[in-house]
């Protein structure tokens, strides 16, 4: 599946983690690519209404949220998780540009 970032602020994020890390997330994101919707936990989780998260494992835990549309996958949010659970900000700030996408594509 093709995949699209929404933002240049992603891959900057991604491209500015250290080079292990880095490189962890760029395997994570194209082992996304090869298995699309088949891709399952550990490595991908859902967290409902169709946004999923990308979970890349290390020293560092990096998440990736992206969503399915029309046979493309949309990178939209990537952040270092710090705490159990993924805080409501990031969610809802990804909420709202997978609503964006899905009016405007």
């Amino acid at each position: 599946m093709e995949i699209i970032y929404c933002n240049k602020k992603v891959d900057k994020f991604i491209d500015d983690l250290d080079r292990i890390t880095s490189s962890r997330v760029k395997n994570s994101i194209n082992l996304l690519e090869l298995h699309g919707y088949l891709l399952e936990m550990p490595d991908s989780k859902s967290l409902g209404k169709g946004l999923f998260e990308l979970r890349t494992h290390g020293k560092i835990k990096v998440r990736v949220l992206y969503i399915f549309h029309k046979d493309k996958i949309y990178i939209i949010h990537a952040f270092i998780k710090k705490a159990w659970k993924i805080n409501t900000r990031d969610v809802d700030y990804a909420r709202k540009i997978q609503s964006e996408i899905i009016r405007l594509v």
